[in-house]
């Protein structure tokens, strides 16, 4: 088998997409209307936090994708805001988030240039919203396989999910690579997985303790899968 017959799957939110720039909007847009007091950057801290507490339950399904949005709003701006209230002021922050859905300056040009290679997706998140990033960004179509988290029940760091769209892909892990921006998240439970995982470390922040390969741009990923070698 040669290098050519690889599988490459990506994850979504900051290895294709600019979602911290599209996260930062959205926060900005909803500190304009919240009436919160104090600066944009505690307010931005805030809501990150609440985010990921709140997010992460969602993923484990605690809570339902619409809970875990009010709750956020509720721990950010006012814990006594009805759920009409906490939706109206969520449906701002998505309007602005949205509004700035952007990929990376390099995402399509390493598209392009695996063009050769069966590409997919594995990514954590609501299935409707993280197609729609796809769609919307004009590279829906570049993927054969698509696998979201609220569709199979599973998400990453669990191996499964891996598992799963490899075999839905017709693939064996060890054929497919899988790049994300997250190390413990995307490398690393890939890699449990059986897959060939990297980490996209665009913050220049590894450590003797990180396992590559690891790339700090995705134009460096074409010629690195040339090199790979498939068992």
């Amino acid at each position: 088998m040669t290098s050519s017959r690889l599988w490459v799957l990506f994850d979504i939110d900051e290895t294709l997409m600019d979602h911290g720039a599209a996260f930062r909007a959205g926060t900005a847009a909803l500190h304009r209307e919240s009436g919160v007091t104090g600066d944009e950057a505690q307010f931005l801290t805030r809501w990150s936090e609440a985010h990921e507490r709140n997010f992460d339950r969602f993923l484990a399904g605690e809570i339902t994708f619409e809970e875990q949005r009010r709750r956020r709003v509720r721990e950010t701006i006012d814990g006594g805001l009805t759920d009409a209230e906490a939706e109206r002021f969520f449906q701002l922050y998505v309007d602005a988030y949205e509004d700035a859905w952007a990929l990376h300056a390099d995402a399509v040009l390493c598209l392009d240039a695996l063009a050769a290679h069966p590409l997919g997706v594995v990514s954590n998140g609501q299935s409707e919203q993280q197609r729609s990033k796809l769609a919307r960004l004009g590279i829906a179509d570049r993927f054969k396989h698509v696998t979201i988290s609220q569709d199979c029940g599973i998400a990453k760091p669990d191996a499964r999910i891996f598992a799963r769209a490899c075999g839905e892909c017709g693939v064996d892990p060890r054929a497919a690579v899988y790049v994300g921006d997250r190390y413990e998240v995307d490398a690393q439970a890939a890699r449990r997985a059986g897959l060939i995982g990297v980490w996209l470390d665009r913050g220049r922040v590894a450590s003797l303790r990180h396992e590559g390969p690891l790339i700090h741009s995705l134009a460096d990923l074409p010629a690195l899968i040339e090199r790979l070698p498939v068992a």
